[in-house]
């Protein structure tokens, strides 16, 4: 049983960080995004309205949400995995913070898309 352990560890780490780089891409497509759509706004209007703005945040906003929410994919599977007093304090915390987060960042983009 010890070596089936060793074997899942084994497994699921590289699969781990490969969700967690998923996470990152998704994060950094909506910031390269938001910020090619800003600059394009700006270009074309020397000043941009607030519903502009809003847009242009709630689109960033939904993916770092989407990023939070698979990073915390990969934490689960981590702390499944790493078995470990510690380990599970530590990514139980990372869990709860990641989770305030997209709780409150969710609550943000719902009002601002109500707004828009």
């Amino acid at each position: 049983m010890f070596h089936l352990e060793e074997h899942l560890i084994t497994i699921f780490t590289p699969v781990t960080d490969i969700i967690d780089l998923v996470a990152i891409l998704f994060i950094l497509w909506g910031f390269i995004k938001s910020m090619y759509d800003f600059f394009v706004l700006r270009i074309k209007n020397k000043t941009l309205s607030s519903t502009d703005i809003k847009s242009i945040r709630c689109y960033l906003g939904t993916y770092l949400l989407l990023g939070l929410e698979i990073m915390i994919v990969a934490d689960i599977i981590k702390t499944v995995i790493n078995q470990t007093t510690e380990d599970l304090i530590f990514l139980g915390g990372i869990v709860l913070i990641r989770t305030v987060l997209s709780y409150f960042l969710n609550k943000e983009i719902e009002e601002m898309k109500s707004g828009l």
